[in-house]
C-alpha cells in the first residue's frame, strides 16, 4: 500500500536495472522510490522515497496518468491530463 499520495495512484513503473519504481499520482505528483526485498520471507519489504516530481498542472480532477522509466538510464517519463509528456532526468 502506497501512502504518500493525497489522490488516485494512476501508474506504477520499475525500471530494469536498477532497484527503483516510480508511481504517478491525481495529485500531480510522481514519487520515485527505492525498493529493497530482503530473502527473508517474515521480513517486510524496505520502501525509500527518494524524489517527489513535480511540473503537471491538474485538469478536470485529473493529474499525471502515466509513467515509464527509460530503458538504461535513470530518466522518468510522464504524460499528464494537462496534454504534457515530461522528462525527469
Amino acid at each position: 500500500m502506497l501512502r504518500h499520495h493525497k489522490k488516485a495512484v494512476r501508474g506504477v513503473a520499475y525500471h530494469r536495472l536498477y532497484p527503483l519504481f516510480a508511481s504517478a499520482s491525481d495529485d500531480g505528483s510522481v514519487i520515485v522510490c527505492h525498493g529493497t526485498v530482503y530473502n527473508d520471507l517474515l521480513q517486510n519489504p524496505l520502501l525509500v522515497p527518494v524524489k517527489v516530481l513535480r511540473g503537471h498542472v491538474i485538469t478536470h480532477d485529473l493529474g499525471v496518468l502515466d509513467v515509464t522509466f527509460h530503458p538504461s538510464q535513470p530518466w522518468v517519463f510522464s504524460s499528464g491530463a494537462d496534454a504534457t509528456i515530461r522528462l525527469f532526468t
